[in-house]
């Protein structure tokens, strides 16, 4: 049984074909994160099943009690990136259910607001508070960075409903 005292572990995911973003942490710590990359001459099974397949890796190493994923991001002019994400995000979801992972999914602009106060932030306003929120010393890739950046806005909106601040 885990003691309550310590924080439970949350998995922070980007998805993307190109580069699947993942972060876990544990309370105000980062633990790991970095990015599955697959190969655009790869066929799409194959580039699923090979972003999940590391992603199983890492659940196993490190365990994490929910899994935190960013709604999807629609513009007009990429519905076909945003369909093989779909695709991506479909394969995820079954990853989870089979590891008994509870998934947790936000939206953009929700991230963006807890992060930085504004839910229209630039990308670099995200992983400057990132890298400044987790102590993070070395440049952290993009997609790893929207990754911890889902985690901590889960863990902060779950401490602040533990304090009564929100529902």
């Amino acid at each position: 049984m885990k003691s309550s005292s310590k924080a439970s572990i949350i998995l922070g995911i980007d998805p993307g074909l190109t580069a699947t973003g993942y972060g876990f942490t544990a309370g105000d710590k980062c633990i790991d994160f970095g990015i599955v990359r697959s190969d655009s001459k790869m066929e799409l099974g194959a580039r699923i099943s090979k972003i999940l397949t590391a992603l199983k890796k890492k659940i196993r190493e490190h365990s994490p009690s929910v899994c935190v994923i960013e709604t999807l991001f629609f513009r007009k002019e990429s519905a076909r990136s945003v369909i093989y994400s779909a695709h991506l995000r479909g394969g995820i979801f079954l990853l989870m259910f089979q590891e008994k992972i509870p998934i947790i999914e936000v939206t953009p602009a929700k991230v963006k607001q807890t992060l930085t106060g504004n839910g229209r932030a630039s990308k670099q306003q995200v992983g400057f508070m990132v890298q400044r929120l987790y102590n993070i010393k070395e440049k952290v890739n993009e997609h790893a960075c929207d990754a911890l950046a889902v985690a901590y806005s889960f863990e902060s909106l779950q401490r602040m409903r533990r304090i009564g601040l929100t529902r």
